[in-house]
């Protein structure tokens, strides 16, 4: 497993250049959710979360295409 702080400077630097190649300054909790897909992140495991029933939980096989273009 990654050291936290390798993941979080990747993550930093995908966001940088996804708002660099998008023209963003701010990018949305969409675009955010498209960089962490396109970096290869797939949800394989239950929720750690307690929504409240707000939102319908689900996994996906590790190999998932992104989903996004």
């Amino acid at each position: 497993m990654p050291d936290f702080f390798t993941e979080q400077f990747m993550f930093l630097v995908a966001i940088n250049a996804f708002k660099e190649a998008n023209g963003r300054t701010f990018p949305t909790w969409t675009d955010v959710l498209e960089v962490v897909r396109k970096l290869g992140y797939r949800k394989t495991l239950p929720s750690e979360l307690n929504l409240n029933n707000k939102a319908e939980d689900w996994t996906e096989p590790a190999d998932s295409d992104s989903g996004v273009s």
